[in-house]
């Protein structure tokens, strides 16, 4: 088994109308991977580095510019997609698993795999690390910037946003985690939710805007992809600011987790993704720890807004008594 630590860079379309719709909304066109293989004590063995010239967005982006500091000259010089993608998975071996640093490099890959009509099969399991850290090491269930992980763990400083440093980056924090740990209860953790749903689809209706869209969502049955029945959402609560969850109960009786991905088109009109989760008990756990909380930031809000009301009242007490 080959654990590879897998990171992209990806340039952005030019402005808003540039963007490519079909046969993916592509968010970012991949310009450079990084790759390190890791032997089975998770120490690095190797190291992949690859420039790729984009087919559709090939003006460099400003920001990818100054966050990566690649230029005009790397993008032009790049290899195609397809010979960049070769010597990916001849790096990778026959046996492997992939290992990132948070869960956004894989589903690039695979809208950049399905842009360019390639097979995605190939691509395997997948850990992201930073569900490792944040149980082994931060002890919080958040979100944590590669950077600011290395430095929690006193590894010094690096270049970020080169594909390779932050692989190698990655691949350097192995050392501290237990990754058999990490892997064996990886579902449980993360929800399994990075696995491939049992059905994905982009909608062609537009909302304009956020609020119309999730009630929309959440009123509207759909057909069920495992048979003639449909299903229904039931109450939708944020996996993040643009993902959002919700069970599903099919009219034949199975249930489903189903998440929406909302995105704004380059008219601005809000547009959303659906895909549709077989229910495993871990994905059951991760719905329901969501939905706690979620109840408990609710609950919060409702006890902030009760407290300014009395903070008022009392004002307005003090204010009349004063006057008297």
């Amino acid at each position: 088994m080959n654990y590879i630590v897998l990171d992209l860079e990806w340039n952005q379309p030019a402005w808003r109308g540039a963007m490519v719709e079909k046969p993916v909304h592509l968010v970012g066109e991949i310009v450079q991977i990084g790759a390190v293989r890791l032997n089975k004590k998770f120490r690095i063995k190797k190291e992949l580095r690859l420039g790729v010239a984009p087919k559709f967005y090939k003006k460099l982006h400003r920001k990818v510019s100054r966050i990566t500091g690649l230029t005009a000259e790397d993008l032009k010089n790049g290899l195609p997609f397809d010979k960049a993608m070769k010597k990916l998975r001849r790096f990778c071996g026959k046996n492997f698993v992939f290992l990132t640093w948070g869960p956004d490099d894989i589903p690039m890959l695979l809208d950049n795999l399905r842009l360019h009509a390639m097979d995605d099969k190939w691509v395997p399991e997948v850990f992201d690390l930073q569900v490792f850290f944040a149980h082994q090491i931060a002890k919080q269930s958040r979100q944590f910037a590669l950077e600011d992980a290395m430095e929690m763990l006193g590894e010094g400083e690096f270049r970020a946003h080169d594909a390779l440093e932050d692989a190698h980056s990655t691949a350097i924090i192995c050392r501290h985690l237990n990754m058999e740990e990490g892997m064996k209860n990886y579902a449980s953790l993360a929800g399994d939710i990075t696995s491939r749903p049992l059905a994905s689809t982009e909608l062609r209706i537009r909302y304009r805007d956020k609020g119309e869209a999730l009630k929309e969502l959440r009123e509207t049955p759909f057909d069920c992809p495992a048979c003639d029945g449909f299903l229904t959402p039931e109450t939708m609560i944020p996996q993040n600011p643009h993902k959002y969850l919700s069970l599903a109960s099919c009219s034949a009786g199975e249930r489903y987790l189903v998440r929406f991905k909302l995105y704004q088109d380059p008219e601005h009109f809000w547009r959303a993704t659906r895909e549709v989760y077989t229910i495993t008990e871990a994905l059951r756990v991760f719905y329901e720890e969501k939905d706690k909380r979620y109840t408990e930031i609710k609950r919060k809000e409702r006890e902030r807004e009760k407290e300014k009301r009395r903070r008022k009242k009392r004002a307005a007490a003090a204010a009349t008594a004063a006057k008297d």
